[in-house]
């Protein structure tokens, strides 16, 4: 009789030993098959060939697979949904269908570096056995499987552009395979379907040809291996490893993503034992000759069970997988139970290691006679009783229930006396018995998770939360040694000033409390767009209160107050005409801030309203679903108006400045430049150019050689306006005029009392410009066409933003308006498409450019196109200003001066992104850690915990970025404004001599 393991840490030596023990003992079930084929297609949704609900296949799938449909309903096959659990990418669906276990969500990491597969797997057992192994089509088996395969013919599956030449590389080597009789398990890997719905989804004009490819295929090996397989028994399994969405993507929980076909194919009647023939003859007739799937509930890991015992090799030993009964009909009943009690016995192990305290599981497994009497059952219902984990009591009880049932029938079998019909009848309630307790436990052990080092994760929390505890305080004391606005109360309206602060404040607790809070709710986890466009709305709120209070009329004070502000107001004022645009004074003032904030608003309703995002209503009508259905002409048209707004605003803020420096002109040419090659690009799409003798094609490596140009011309712009633009700022002093090269001659005296300080923050936002734009038509190549208006819509929104903040009579704080900033960023993540879901990761984009497969570039596209919004309102960050102090009052306050305020320059845009995602990725994980046995932690929390990495690594680049150029510009300027100083005493002690 079968057992489980009294020691759940034991060796893989160990282990190796207890599989071959269950392996004789499993020589019980007769081996079915002696060759087997696996015939991967990949993305492939079982509704394809099965259909849904009991309804067949779309007639144009069906008519796509004619030959495959006929062996359905002729009951040389049958299928099932064989629901995939997440992440349903292809290195942990293929783990799950060799081993059968459960694959974790970092593997999507290691889906793009496959390493071997190092758990008791069929592939490994075959081997043991014996088994000649042959595999073409995608090199992740080669991966997962090193040294197994005496022939192989690998090719990479992440080259999405390729639909042809990568399954013609596995169908040639068919007819020579077909033909050889030196293999026993032949794996046959199609890529072509996944590229296809990568490029084009689902209802793409190249499914039914590839389609049709598949099922000549099929036709192909059933014809040569099954139907004349002589002495050498054959079965055709022909799978997916994942489904895909409307839009050709996969790597979430949808049912779409999750609808894996399992077909078993054989030249033995396949029919279902719970269904007999004039049953599925009505079937038949009722779908109008289209067979359906099967009514039995299955998942992918159920392969793994039933394929080891089919082709007479141990189950894998942390297979969660519950054996198939369909395939097994055709035995004796003694055979099919025993199949079903190996197959317990090895879940019950898992069981036994999950929960190694558990007083019913260890007893249990310690009464391996099997017989099993109403006394000892009772024993066992008395330490049941006293079990704190009811699942595995019921788990238990369930399989006492099955073996007391299978020692019935075996007296009962053995007994002749007995009536066939009784015997039969016991058989059954055995059977049922096993079903149901197999279905329960992999169930279980499938959602569960095994027992965690408290202290280890104890330890881990306290050091995440030290980060961004370190950052607020380090924030708080800037705050606090940079005070002048609270004491000179600069520009305030006619109510407090503090009250006005404490408004802010109470928006940033308060929306930062209920982000981190609602991510505790699977609801809120799957629609956070939600949540970012509540922020951002509260957000203009408090914009719009601002502008309405009147800002330009000061509280009453003395008059030196007045002077002070009329100071500031002429310097902020100058410096918004030098940099960044011009500002009108008084009410026009007002109305332009007015005007800002309803743009902001405008721009984030348009780009809400243009993808569905999330889950729950992705389905619902929006603007990208309407341009796909309209002509492409449209969303090209859209892109070519995005492309030429971003272009022409871009030159227009670079060029603007007083000083058109050569530098500036070769950046707007290069942006020019740039834009040119993308419209080409866009028109080398369609793979149809305009001449003069008619219309002809583009060459085929034109569009890469377009894209890897203009990668090539935005990167060497922004490496110029980052490595030059410090050196062009104008610190240098006239000694012809006497006087000082400035922007602005209004601002003269400020340059002269902090040169270091303003000169920075000039620096700063001359570099951010020529970074947005860069960043920008970077966006506009690699997103897809449909995408271009919220791209667009993006730059406007910001711009607006910095607008607002840089107006005048802004008062609000520097973190203030970064946090701004990057709620703004969070809300564009999801306006762009993008969910908590791997599947609307846009991977066709991830290889423009590229005429091969590279992981590390395509992974590098693929971020850079996912985190597109909140990349840019980071780069945002440069066009901010903080409150430039008063050095002809200076004196008057303690610890006040330009160092404080250069503090705050470089430090405050650093500190808080990474403090506000440092807390959003404490209190996830915390949630993630008591939630990791919730129902959704696969599906929902853990894609969404990896965002939350992802977006942790967007946040550290963006702030290195501004932390590297500051520190570079507060060097280069720092020498230029001592060696102005020199100048400056050197002409003064000239002219004394004189």
């Amino acid at each position: 009789m079968p057992s489980c393991h009294t020691n759940p840490h034991v060796s893989d030596e160990e282990f190796s030993q207890v599989s071959r023990v269950s392996y004789q003992e499993a020589s019980g079930v007769p081996r079915q098959f002696d060759r087997l084929v696996i015939m991967i297609v990949d993305g492939m949704p079982a509704e394809f060939v099965l259909g849904r609900g009991g309804h067949p296949s779309l007639p144009e799938l069906v008519a796509a697979m004619p030959f495959t449909h006929s062996l359905i309903s002729a009951g040389k096959g049958l299928g099932y949904h064989a629901k995939a659990a997440p992440p349903t990418v292809t290195m942990p669906r293929l783990k799950a269908m060799t081993s059968g276990a459960i694959a974790g969500f970092l593997d999507v990491a290691f889906n793009f570096n496959t390493q071997a597969l190092l758990d008791d797997n069929l592939v490994d057992q075959l081997a043991r056995a014996g088994w000649k192994m042959v595999m073409l089509g995608d090199d992740t088996w080669l991966k997962l499987f090193p040294d197994k395969f005496m022939r192989y013919d690998g090719v990479n599956s992440f080259f999405v552009k390729d639909t042809v030449v990568v399954d013609h590389n596995v169908t040639r080597h068919l007819n020579v395979e077909l033909a050889a009789t030196d293999w026993d398990l032949l794996v046959l890997h199609y890529l072509g379907l996944d590229h296809v719905g990568h490029l084009g989804g689902r209802s793409s004009s190249l499914v039914a040809p590839k389609l049709k490819e598949m099922d000549d295929v099929i036709r192909r090996i059933y014809d040569k291996l099954i139907k004349t397989s002589g002495d050498r028994r054959t079965l055709l399994l022909v799978a997916s490893d994942h489904g895909m969405t409307e839009g050709g993507n996969h790597g979430g929980a949808s049912y779409q993503e999750a609808d894996a076909l399992a077909l078993f194919i054989s030249e033995s009647d396949s029919i279902n034992m719970f269904m007999d023939k004039r049953q599925h003859e009505s079937t038949l007739k009722q779908n109008k000759g289209v067979a359906t799937s099967s009514a039995w509930p299955s998942f992918q890991v159920d392969v793994v069970p039933t394929l080891a015992l089919q082709l007479g090799v141990p189950i894998p030993k942390n297979s969660v997988g519950a054996l198939l009964p369909q395939h097994f009909s055709s035995l004796t009943s003694k055979e099919q139970l025993r199949a079903l009690e190996l197959n317990a016995w090895q879940l019950f192990n898992l069981v036994h290691v999950r929960s190694p305290r558990s007083q019913c599981v260890n007893d249990l497994c310690s009464n391996t006679s099997g017989n099993v009497d109403g006394g000892s059952n009772s024993d066992f219902s008395m330490s049941w009783r006293t079990e704190k984990d009811k699942e595995v009591e019921v788990f238990c009880k369930l399989f006492m229930q099955a073996i007391q049932l299978h020692s019935s029938w075996r007296h009962m079998d053995n007994d002749s006396v007995i009536s066939e019909a009784k015997g039969f009848s016991e058989f059954e309630a055995a059977r049922d018995a096993y079903l149901k307790m197999l279905k329960s436990t992999s169930e279980w052990l499938a959602k569960g998770t095994t027992e965690k080092n408290i202290l280890l994760l104890l330890c881990g929390g306290i050091l995440m939360l030290l980060s961004p505890v370190i950052l607020f305080s380090t924030l708080l004391s800037i705050c606090e040694a940079k005070s002048e606005r609270n004491q000179l109360k600069i520009n305030s309206p006619n109510v407090d000033a503090s009250g006005d602060f404490l408004f802010e404040k109470l928006i940033v607790i308060g929306g930062v409390c209920i982000h981190a809070g609602s991510l505790a709710s699977s609801s809120f986890v799957e629609e956070e767009q939600y949540t970012y466009h509540f922020l951002v709305s509260t957000l203009c709120i408090a914009l719009f209160r601002h502008v309405l209070q009147q800002p330009f009329q000061l509280l009453p004070g003395s008059s030196q107050r007045r002077a002070q502000a009329n100071d500031y107001g002429k310097f902020s004022d100058s410096i918004q005409r030098a940099t960044f645009t011009k500002v009108s004074s008084g009410d026009g003032d007002n109305a332009a801030r007015f005007l800002a904030v309803s743009v902001i608003l405008l721009s984030g309703r348009i780009i809400r309203a243009w993808h569905r995002s999330g889950v729950n209503w992705a389905h619902l009508p929006d603007i990208a679903k309407w341009l796909d259905a309209n002509d492409v002409q449209i969303s090209t048209a859209l892109r070519y108006t995005a492309l030429l707004f971003t272009t022409t605003s871009s030159c227009l803020f670079i060029l603007k400045s007083s000083r058109r420096h050569l530098l500036r002109k070769l950046i707007a040419c290069c942006l020019c430049l740039s834009a040119t090659l993308i419209f080409v690009y866009v028109d080398s799409e369609s793979h149809q150019v305009p001449t003069l003798f008619g219309t002809t094609s583009y060459p085929e490596q034109v569009p890469t050689l377009l894209a890897r140009s203009v990668f090539l011309i935005l990167g060497v712009t922004a490496a110029l306006a980052v490595t030059l633009m410090p050196w062009i700022e104008p610190l240098q002093f006239d000694e012809d005029t006497k006087t000082a090269s400035y922007p602005s001659q209004e601002i003269k005296r400020m340059w002269v009392d902090f040169p270091l300080e303003t000169g920075i923050t000039s620096a700063l936002q001359s570099t951010g410009q020529v970074l947005i734009s860069c960043w920008c038509l970077l966006q506009l190549l690699l997103q897809q066409t449909v995408n271009a208006g919220p791209v667009a819509l993006l730059l406007i929104q910001l711009l607006a933003t910095v607008t607002f903040f840089r107006r005048r009579s802004n008062r609000y704080e520097l973190w203030f308006q970064v946090l701004a900033l990057q709620w703004m960023g969070g809300s564009g993540h999801f306006g762009l498409g993008n969910s908590n879901t791997l599947a609307t990761v846009d991977v066709a984009g991830a290889y423009i450019g590229l005429s091969s497969h590279s992981t590390i570039l395509s992974g590098l596209l693929a971020f850079i196109i996912t985190y597109a919004s909140p990349f840019l309102f980071l780069l945002g960050m440069m066009l901010l200003q903080s409150p430039v102090p008063k050095s002809i009052e200076a004196h008057t306050f303690q610890g006040l001066g330009p160092s404080s305020w250069l503090l705050e320059i470089l430090a405050v845009p650093c500190i808080v992104p990474v403090a506000l995602n440092g807390i959003i990725m404490v209190a996830f994980t915390a949630i993630l850690t008591v939630m990791q046995d919730h129902l959704f932690v696969w599906s929902v929390f853990s894609p969404k915990y990896l965002y939350v990495c992802a977006a942790t690594v967007c946040t550290a680049i963006g702030a290195f970025v501004y932390a590297s150029t500051s520190i570079y510009y507060n060097f280069i300027i720092s020498r230029r404004s001592h060696h102005l100083e020199l100048k400056k005493t050197k002409f003064q002690s000239s002219k004394k001599t004189l």
